[in-house]
């Protein structure tokens, strides 16, 4: 969402429908108010079938970050790289490129590298 569009919204404090959210980039999709729960659980098994929890966890964390500490987009994208390098090759990476090629469900371990190496508080690059 843009500057103006925010401004709009905290400014003036008026109310749009879902409609109006998805235009204006707030929302990804309007449904009708029955349909609202359906939608929100088969979203979410999506998610829990098909994510690796380690990968959703740090994906989270990311987004969350970025939101409060104010990052730039060359941080994000380098502490981005930095996440994938550390789930990429371990069980879970693993496991999902073998749920894909064997037309399974994935079997997640939920476990951590062992090669792990803590993130940098601040002043990264």
């Amino acid at each position: 969402m843009g500057g103006a569009v925010a401004a709009d919204l905290l400014l003036t404090g008026r109310t749009f429908d879902g409609r109006e959210a998805v235009a204006m980039g707030v929302a990804v999709k309007a449904l009708p108010a029955g349909d609202v729960l359906a939608a929100a659980m088969a979203v979410a098994r999506d998610i829990a079938v098909n994510v690796a929890p380690m990968s959703a966890a740090l994906s989270k964390r990311l987004l969350w970050d970025t939101m409060t500490e104010g990052y730039s987009a060359r941080q994000v994208a380098w502490l981005e790289t930095e996440l994938h390098k550390r789930v990429m090759g371990g069980a879970d990476a693993r496991e999902g490129v073998a749920a894909f090629l064997e037309r399974r469900a994935p079997r997640w371990s939920a476990s951590v590298s062992p090669e792990w190496k803590p993130l940098p508080d601040k002043g990264f690059r």
